[in-house]
């Protein structure tokens, strides 16, 4: 078996195809890997680091940027489907599998062009731009949410979001003080996030004895959010970004975190309780689509921007922390809801694809 896995970007993006690529890894033990991405992604850092090799493209994204940056990424794509093309000429995949972000785009357009079997992964109900424009010419869309066959037709195949097999393997976890607090918001931090829990710190004060941080911040605000934790006496971790994140999840007594896919797909996996805030400006608000699902089988606790403040966010870690058996129920909630073999769905899918051009 020899795969190309394209795109990144982001930690959404990226995991759910290294999940892929170790089912893969098992099931074809002398399996040949190859991940391509953009220069400037997060699978630059992390791939290698995962014993992959990599390559990258030139490329730079469409959306939300001026007309003159846009005018330079589109030629930059262009550029890109014709370095795509070499790759392909000199790895010659047996198949090529999209994980959306800016790099799968040129990649999957060059499989089109070339006659390689294609799979792309799409983790939210509303399509990314690549996977849309791609979607009608790829051999199968494996996604997470059954609305998301509008765009796909027949080739689209529930399968759920994929998780790296650590996040599986964690145990239940008694809780007892000091309690463990993760906060992320995804990969490259987020702001909202990092503001409402430094102001819940103040209305936490007679628990700085009980509780314990540990918070991903992003590059932009460590030092600010480390002072705010050293001035205030609470114990904390707070680090840019976390390579070990399955570890984190695993000490974790309750998580304070975005709604993205991946990071509720990792939830689910894992067994943990979580305070999610949707980012709001998602594509088609489907973080928020992500959180309200979670709520409703009461396997999370949605806090939508509009809603948040730092006391909100102090009155539900207090109200969670304090009802052992709550977090429990909302942890075993988490697991009910799981699709454990997302991963395995998939690589059925690939090898179906694969089959399809034989």
């Amino acid at each position: 078996m020899k795969a190309i896995i394209a795109g990144g970007g982001t930690g959404g993006h990226l995991f759910p195809g290294i999940a892929v690529a170790r089912e893969i890894q098992r099931r074809y033990p002398r399996a040949e890997i190859l991940f391509v991405g953009a220069e400037q992604g997060i699978e630059a850092r992390l791939v290698p680091k995962e014993g992959f090799p990599l390559r990258t493209l030139p490329i730079g994204g469409l959306k939300g940027m001026g007309l003159q940056r846009k005018a330079k990424n589109a030629v930059s794509m262009m550029g890109a489907v014709f370095k795509a093309r070499s790759i392909l000429t000199e790895f010659k995949p047996d198949v090529v599998i999209g994980v959306g972000g800016y790099a799968s785009f040129p990649m999957l357009a060059a499989a089109i062009m070339g006659g390689f079997p294609r799979v792309i992964m799409e983790q939210n109900a509303i399509p990314g731009l690549a996977n849309r424009v791609l979607g009608k010419r790829v051999d199968f869309a494996a996604i997470t949410d059954p609305r998301t066959r509008d765009f796909f037709g027949d080739r689209g195949v529930v399968t759920g979001n994929p998780v790296r097999p650590a996040f599986k393997s964690i145990a239940p976890k008694a809780h007892v003080a000091p309690y463990t607090i993760l906060v992320f918001g995804g990969s490259q931090g987020a702001q909202a996030i990092n503001k409402a829990i430094l102001e819940a710190l103040a209305f936490l004060s007679d628990l700085k004895n009980d509780l314990r941080f540990v918070h991903q911040t992003g590059e932009r605000q460590i030092e600010e959010v480390r002072r705010a934790y050293e001035s205030r006496g609470f114990q904390a971790d707070v680090r840019a970004f976390f390579n070990d994140f399955h570890e984190q999840y695993a000490a974790a007594d309750l998580i304070v975190s975005r709604s993205g896919a991946t990071t509720v797909a990792e939830l689910k996996a894992a067994g943990r309780a979580a305070i999610l805030i949707p980012f709001p400006f998602a594509a088609d608000d489907h973080q928020t689509k992500n959180a309200r699902a979670m709520a409703e089988e009461k396997a999370a606790v949605l806090i939508e921007t509009a809603e948040l403040s730092g006391q909100r966010l102090a009155d539900e870690i207090r109200g969670l922390i304090s009802r052992p058996d709550r977090l429990k129920e909302i942890e075993d909630n988490a697991r009910r809801i799981a699709i454990p073999d997302a991963e395995q769905r998939i690589v059925n899918l690939i090898e179906s694809a694969i089959e399809k051009h034989v």
